[in-house]
C-alpha cells in the first residue's frame, strides 16, 4: 500500500501547534506634509461672486414678493371689514325706516297731529 496515492498526510506529520506570532510594535508613521492650498483661479473667484451675487439677489425678490403680498392682503381685509360694516348700516338704516314706517306708529302720529293716513301713500321698505 505504499504506491498508494491517496494518502493521509495529516496522519503521518506530528501534531504541531503553531507558536504564536510576536506582534510587531507600532511604528510611528511620519507625518505627511500638509496638503499645499490651492489658490483660486480668477475665473473660480469670479464664478463664486457672480453665484452669490445670485443668491443674494434671489432672497432679495423673495422677501419683497413677501412683504408685498402681505401688504395686499392686509388691505384685502380691510377692505373686506369696510364692506362689512357698511352692509350692517345699511341693514341697520333698513330696520330703522321699516320701524318708522309702521303703520300703528304712523297712525298713532297721525291721530297726535291731527292727520289722515292714505295707505296708498305708504312705501314699505322690505329687508332683502
Amino acid at each position: 500500500m505504499n504506491d498508494n496515492t491517496a494518502r493521509d498526510l495529516y496522519a503521518a506529520q506530528p501534531a504541531v501547534q503553531p507558536s504564536p506570532q510576536p506582534t510587531p510594535a507600532p511604528q510611528p508613521q511620519p507625518s505627511a506634509a500638509p496638503a499645499r492650498r490651492l489658490a483660486f483661479s480668477p475665473l473660480e473667484r469670479v464664478m463664486m461672486v457672480l453665484c452669490g451675487l445670485a443668491v443674494v439677489g434671489v432672497a432679495v425678490v423673495y422677501l419683497t414678493g413677501q412683504f408685498q403680498l402681505a401688504g395686499i392682503s392686509r388691505t384685502y381685509q380691510d377692505v373686506q371689514r369696510q364692506t362689512t360694516v357698511a352692509k350692517q348700516a345699511v341693514s341697520d338704516a333698513k330696520q330703522t325706516v321699516g320701524e318708522l314706517s309702521n303703520a300703528s306708529r304712523l297712525n298713532n302720529y297721525a291721530k297726535a297731529h291731527d292727520f289722515t293716513v292714505i295707505e296708498g301713500n305708504i312705501k314699505r321698505v322690505t329687508n332683502k
